[in-house]
């Protein structure tokens, strides 16, 4: 599986397990682009390093997940940014398979019971 297959796949279950009055969103920071898009995107603020997941649920604080399949592993600048994020009271998490999203949702919000998703 690839990561962008992952990704896709933690989104659709996002969609129909998390509590209402849930929202979440993949920030599109990775790939390469042309340096001086990179160039804008840095001055408007873009954080290298981001999660690929912000979550929000009703009465949890927020959630960020940097998903990786296979061998890949954070980088360096992931990271720095997920241990300012846990500094800053989020919860944080690198996760490999959905089953890895759903037991952090599970230890963090309470998600909608659908049964054998994903399985």
């Amino acid at each position: 599986m690839k990561e962008a297959q992952l990704q896709n796949l933690v989104a659709d279950y996002l969609r129909v397990a998390l509590p209402d009055g849930s929202i979440f969103h993949h920030s599109p920071n990775e790939g390469k682009s042309h340096v001086a898009h990179r160039v804008k995107l840095k001055k408007a603020g873009m954080c290298t390093g981001w999660p690929d997941l912000e979550i929000f649920c009703p009465g949890t604080p927020p959630i960020f997940i940097e998903l990786k399949v296979g061998r890949n592993t954070i980088t360096a600048a992931q990271n720095k940014t997920l241990q300012a994020l846990s500094s800053a009271g989020c919860v944080t998490a690198d996760c490999k398979t959905l089953e890895h999203v759903k037991a952090l949702l599970n230890t963090t919000t309470k998600t909608k019971e659908i049964k054998n998703y994903g399985s």
